[in-house]
Order: C-alpha cells, then structure tokens, then sequence
C-alpha cells in the first residue's frame, strides 16, 4: 500500500493550517503609521488591529472578483470610507483617530450584517 500523499492534498493540509493559525491573531500597526487591508468576498484582512491615537495611513486593496469599499465606524457612525474600490484596485486613505473601538467593514455586499468585519483597536 502506498501512503505517499499527493502534492496537492499536502498544498491544501498546509493552507488549512495556515488559515487557522491566522485567525485569532492581532496586528500592530507599523511604525510609520501604515496599516494594509485586503478586501474581499466577505473578507476583511486583517481583522484584529491595534494602534495609538493620531494619523493613520490605510492602503486598501480589493483582492475580490467584485467592488468593495471600507468603512471604519465608531460607535455605529461611519468615520472614514473609501470610494468604491474595483476588483484589483488600491486606494490610499489617511485618517486621524481619537481612542475608540472601531469596526471595519465594506457596506456594499452587507459584510457587517453578515458578520463579516474587522474591529481596530485605538489607545491613547
């Protein structure tokens, strides 16, 4: 009998693994201030961010098939959004941010309302 596994199955076992090592975690913005975001079919990547108060740049991009945008609400009210971002695109936004929770979602396919979202976290 052989036991050898295809390629491929070894290829999806180690993104499987990948994935899930990746949920949970927290990033922390870089020191320069820039914080990437990837958008897709309800996905916002990533989704656990931790930052100080002040000016924030967001590079946005949309990794999707479809347009996204990204909204970054405190306390239900939006903050910062992007204009439509189309499949492939990047836009670059800057933000000054006061200590708060945030959440971070696209609001053209409804992400939030579907439980897809990010939250950033902003001390002082």
């Amino acid at each position: 009998m052989d036991t050898r596994r295809p390629p491929l199955s070894l290829l999806a076992a180690a993104i499987v693994t990948l994935s899930v090592a990746a949920c949970g975690s927290s990033t922390t913005v870089a020191r320069d201030g820039t914080l990437r975001i990837a958008l897709s079919e309800y996905r916002v990547v990533p989704q656990d961010v931790h930052t100080t108060a002040g000016i924030l740049t967001l590079v946005v991009h949309n990794y999707g098939r479809l347009t996204h945008d990204l909204v970054i609400s405190l306390g239900g009210q939006p903050e910062i959004s992007s204009e439509p971002i189309g499949p492939g695109q990047t836009q670059v936004l800057n933000a000054a941010l006061i200590p708060g929770r945030y959440v971070m979602a696209s609001s053209i396919l409804s992400d939030q309302a579907l439980g897809v979202y990010g939250t950033l976290d902003v001390g002082s």
